[in-house]
């Protein structure tokens, strides 16, 4: 991790501007080597359980609706993403990954983690989280 990441960010967004939202995760760019990509994406709206809203292999760029019953269901909650980066090979990766939560009426923000993953090293993780209040 390096100074220059935004792994987490608060966002105020009224309930009713919520729906049509989606989550647009870029190809990561640098140096991948052998590294293999996991993702899930899960939430959690107050007075309601932790959903996971998507699980799956991370293959690059991808634009992911989250359900209109979600967000608009409360007051504040989060959405988080957590890429599991696993290196059989041990050789190491260095790249950017970035991902956006937008809106249908236009507020969008974005997150991304400089990461790096040493030599020697197997597995690591990501983990990108935005919090939405009213």
């Amino acid at each position: 991790m390096s100074g220059n990441d935004k792994l987490e960010s608060t966002i105020q967004v009224p309930r009713a501007d919520r729906k049509g939202a989606k989550l647009v995760l870029e190809r990561p760019s640098g140096t991948l080597n052998t590294v293999a990509m996991r993702m899930v994406v899960s939430g959690k709206m107050q007075g309601q359980e932790r959903r996971q809203l998507h699980s799956a292999t991370f293959s690059g760029e991808t634009t992911l609706p989250l359900p209109d019953d979600f967000l608009p269901s409360a007051a504040q909650g989060f959405v988080r993403v957590v890429f599991t980066v696993a290196d059989p090979a041990g050789v190491g990766a260095r790249f950017l990954q970035r991902a956006s939560l937008v809106f249908e009426k236009g507020g969008k923000e974005a997150l991304w983690d400089d990461f790096s993953l040493e030599k020697g090293s197997v597995a690591d993780f990501i983990t990108l989280t935005w919090t939405v209040v009213e």
